[in-house]
Parts: C-alpha cells; sequence; structure tokens
C-alpha cells in the first residue's frame, strides 16, 4: 500500500515538473541583462530589490502578455494543486521541487502599466474586454495610473464608461476610480457615474456596496462643476446609513456646486467617528473652503490632538484661516 502510495506520488511529481518545465519554456519572453522577463515579473511580485523597473522598460509592450499571464497563474487549478500536494511528498522530494512562485497581483499588473506609461493605453483598453475578471479590472487599473502621468490616457473615457456596466463589481470600482482620475475631461461620463451612485444596477450589476458608490460620489466631485447634473443624487445619498458615502458624497457636492452650507454640516457631523484613513479628503475640501469653514477650525484642531497619521496632520495644518477664499 505504501509502495503503491509513493509510485502514485512520484508519477504526480514526474507531471508536476513537466507541467512546470512547459510554463517555463512558454514563458520566458523577453530577456533583460540575462534572465527572461518572468522572473524580473517574479522580483516585482516579491518587491525584491532589482532592477524589474528597468527590464520591463526594455521589453516595452512586449511585457503586458506575459504580466497578464502571470496573474492569471494565480487562479489556475496547477497552482492550487501544486500547493496542495507539495507538502505531502517525502521531504527528500520536497528539496528537488520549485518553491512556488510569489502571486501576481493586480495591482502588479497595474503598476507595469504605469511604468510603461502611455504606450500601454491601447492594451490596456483593449484588456477591458478580456474574458477574465481580474484582467479588466488590472486594465481599468492601470489605465487609471497611466493618466497621473499623461493626459493621453483621457483616449479610454468611452472604454472606462463603458466598463461602468461591467458584470463584475471590482471591474466597475476600479472603472469609475480611473475616470476619478480623468477630472473634468471625464465629463461625458457624469450620467453612467450618476447611475452607480443611485445604485441603478440589476443583478450582479448592484451597486449597493458603499465603497462603490462612494468612489462614483468621489469621481463626480473630481470632475466639477460639468457634473451639475448629478447633484440631486447626491443630495440623496447624503440620507444613507453609511457615514464614509455621505462624507465623500458632501464633498463632491462642495466640488460641483460650492455649496458650503450642506457640506459642511455633515463633515462636521460624520468626521469624528470616522477612520482617519477615510477622511483626509474631506480636510482637503475644508482647506478648499477657506475662510467658509471656519466653522471647522476646533474640529481640525481636535484632529490635530487624537490622528497620530502624519500625513493627516499635515493636512490639518492647512487650516481653512490660512487658505485663500
Amino acid at each position: 500500500m505504501k509502495k503503491s502510495r509513493n509510485i502514485a506520488l512520484l508519477l504526480l511529481l514526474f507531471a508536476v515538473l513537466g507541467g512546470f518545465a512547459c510554463v517555463v519554456l512558454r514563458q520566458r519572453g523577453p530577456v533583460y541583462h540575462g534572465r527572461p522577463i518572468t522572473a524580473w515579473l517574479d522580483d516585482f511580485a516579491a518587491h525584491k530589490p532589482t532592477d524589474y523597473a528597468g527590464a520591463i522598460h526594455a521589453a516595452g509592450t512586449n511585457v503586458l502578455p506575459y504580466a497578464v499571464r502571470s496573474m492569471l497563474q494565480n487562479e489556475s487549478s496547477w497552482r492550487s494543486n501544486y500547493l496542495a500536494w507539495r507538502p505531502k511528498f517525502p521531504k527528500p522530494l520536497q528539496k528537488f521541487l520549485p518553491e512556488p512562485k510569489p502571486l501576481f497581483q493586480d495591482v502588479d499588473c497595474a503598476n507595469v502599466f504605469f511604468y510603461l506609461g502611455p504606450d500601454a493605453i491601447p492594451q490596456g483598453i483593449a484588456l477591458l474586454k478580456h474574458e477574465r475578471p481580474i484582467v479588466r479590472q488590472a486594465a481599468a487599473w492601470g489605465l487609471g495610473s497611466i493618466r497621473r502621468k499623461s493626459s493621453a490616457a483621457n483616449q479610454a473615457i468611452p472604454a472606462l464608461t463603458a466598463a461602468l456596466n461591467d458584470e463584475n463589481e471590482k471591474v466597475r470600482y476600479h472603472a469609475v476610480l480611473a475616470l476619478r482620475e480623468m477630472g473634468a475631461d471625464a465629463s461625458n461620463a457624469v450620467p453612467a457615474i450618476t447611475g452607480m451612485l443611485e445604485d441603478t444596477g440589476v443583478g450582479a450589476q448592484t451597486n449597493s456596496f458603499f465603497y462603490l458608490r462612494a468612489a462614483a460620489a468621489c469621481a463626480l466631485g473630481k470632475i466639477g462643476p460639468s457634473a451639475i447634473s448629478a447633484v440631486p443624487a447626491l443630495k440623496s445619498a447624503l440620507h444613507e446609513p453609511n457615514s464614509y458615502l455621505r462624507g465623500q458624497t458632501a464633498v463632491a457636492i462642495w466640488r460641483i456646486s460650492s455649496d458650503v452650507d450642506t457640506t459642511l454640516p455633515v463633515l462636521l457631523r460624520d468626521m469624528p467617528g470616522t477612520s482617519e484613513h477615510s477622511k483626509w479628503d474631506w480636510i482637503i475640501a475644508l482647506g478648499e473652503m477657506g475662510p467658509r469653514a471656519r466653522e471647522a477650525i476646533p474640529r481640525l484642531m481636535k484632529e490635530l490632538e487624537e490622528d497620530q497619521a502624519k500625513w493627516v496632520l499635515e493636512y490639518c495644518h492647512q487650516r481653512p484661516e490660512t487658505n485663500r477664499p
């Protein structure tokens, strides 16, 4: 019985090693300083202090298929089976088995887009229609990151607007965050973003998750006055039970309509019970209001006493009375 079990394990071992060898040979791709791009992507995923950025730049957009493939390996049954079976092999054999590669996450793939810059925009737009949600999610995230470097990413606005109707919630979330990065240039997306804020989705497309709706509110605020048609929906959202959603909505109303009377009471009421990691943009908005937010000074002084995050405290120091009207 034990002998047959060992034989079965050995057969599985050869199958695993064979599969591993096929994957390695198939995925070598571009080479940088004698190493295949997949090895550099592994370094990237593991946060090793190597020149993976140089490797990505050298490969150019040719790196994207390998980045996508590395990310998809995390969802493969082969990887799952390998992780489950590796500890069951005899210990002497385990020494000859490769260690599981670090997970190449969607954020890593998005950062590859960031490193590549505008040259990656066409492929990013195309990948918004990929069959796998994690790829569409990474593409939307990556296009938003490119916009921080170049307005050329604006050409993705129509595709990102269409992605707001994606069946996958995470894809919709990263698409609206990318549109937020576009700011006023994304004004044509206002009706679609407003629909997300109003939770008009159906079935799998429902937008009831408050972070998703808060991201929509934030995107509308970044678009600014061109999103004036969304103000009624934003004011309706001020009555939602979630304080983070209310705060983000109030800030959006301020940035669209300069309505301090509506925004300020909401922020002063909800700020004390909100995480410092969530309310930093509210503090920035108070600074934008200038003297009109003088009523907030006691609350900001309280934040200076209670908050620990240095970056939040820096925003608090920019109190309303020090800002322009």
